[in-house]
């Protein structure tokens, strides 16, 4: 007696029909009544009578179509609950980041699964408003943003990261690279390339405010956008000077920061946030830990590309 022979018997009964049940199954009649038969030998009982319209379980036949049904439905539970504890067993989170540090979320993420190699990472990106409603609403188990202390509220734990002061950040041919610090009086005619954040914004047209010949040209979340325009457009831009870490070893050495004078007390931070509502998982809390140390201890990017 085996699993297929007992759903073979089921059809049969449920349809009436060896045909039918051979239908079902894709398999020829004969197969399918030679393994009833097989039953019926191994038994030592009619399980069927057959009549030329079909077949009719014996009284005998109902007591075993019966068990034959417990039997396959106490396999399906098995199977079933097999599958829910190898689900379990899988490593699973979601993050919802901004764009500057997939990076970092990739990396600590290979590095990971040295030890968990069923790990199951998935990211979503989007900017700072995006990335606490996706905690808020629960589609990521945690978010990763850039913020200050005044942008705190009691919807989410924050934790921070790393901390860090909000630089200008220009190409290795800039001639604002000999300054020492930047205020609003030292810009004049700069393009400036803006990472879409509220307080990176407030600190553009802060800088812009005593010159009307600064202008913003672009605003994203493309970080490789930002970059090339300042490579390449001699375009400036405001990051904290930790952003630098999240950078290709390519741009990093085309980029010379400036302190921004004017925001040197105000730190950046970047930081996890979680909802106060919801338990960590252990996962959670080891991933904040190894991108704690991947950003505070930065060796060089594994994605480094050339």
């Amino acid at each position: 007696m085996n699993i297929s022979q007992l759903q073979y018997l089921l059809s049969a009964a449920q349809w009436g029909s060896f045909t039918k049940a051979a239908s079902v199954h894709h398999l020829t009649v004969p197969t399918i009544s030679q393994s009833i038969k097989q039953l019926e030998e191994e038994m030592d009982t009619v399980i069927f009578y057959r009549t030329k319209k079909g077949v009719v379980p014996t009284a005998e036949g109902e007591l075993i179509l019966q068990h034959a049904a417990a039997v396959l439905k106490n396999i399906e539970n098995m199977q079933s609950a097999l599958l829910s504890f190898k689900d379990k067993s899988l490593e699973y989170i979601t993050i919802s980041t901004i764009p500057g540090f997939v990076p970092q979320v990739v990396q600590t993420m290979l590095e990971l699964m040295d030890t968990y190699p069923t790990l199951k990472v998935q990211m979503i990106e989007g900017d700072t408003l995006t990335v606490m409603k996706h905690v808020q609403e629960g589609y990521a188990h945690m978010g990763l943003l850039s913020y200050n202390k005044s942008q705190r509220d009691n919807l989410f734990e924050w934790v921070p990261i790393v901390e860090g002061n909000a630089v200008l950040i220009m190409n290795n041919r800039s001639s604002l690279r000999f300054f020492k610090t930047i205020s609003p009086e030292d810009l004049h005619n700069e393009v400036f390339v803006l990472y879409k954040d509220e307080h990176i914004e407030n600190i553009a047209h802060t800088l812009m405010s005593t010159n009307l010949t600064n202008r913003i040209a672009l605003i994203t979340n493309n970080i490789d956008a930002l970059c090339q325009m300042i490579v390449y457009g001699n375009a400036i831009t405001i990051a904290p000077d930790f952003i630098l870490n999240a950078l290709s070893s390519t741009y990093r050495e085309q980029f010379v920061t400036v302190p921004l004078q004017q925001f040197s007390s105000e730190k950046a931070i970047l930081g996890r946030i979680t909802r106060t509502d919801e338990p960590l998982s252990n996962m959670v809390e080891e991933f904040t830990t190894k991108l704690a140390n991947l950003v505070q201890n930065p060796k060089g990017s594994s994605l480094d590309h050339p």
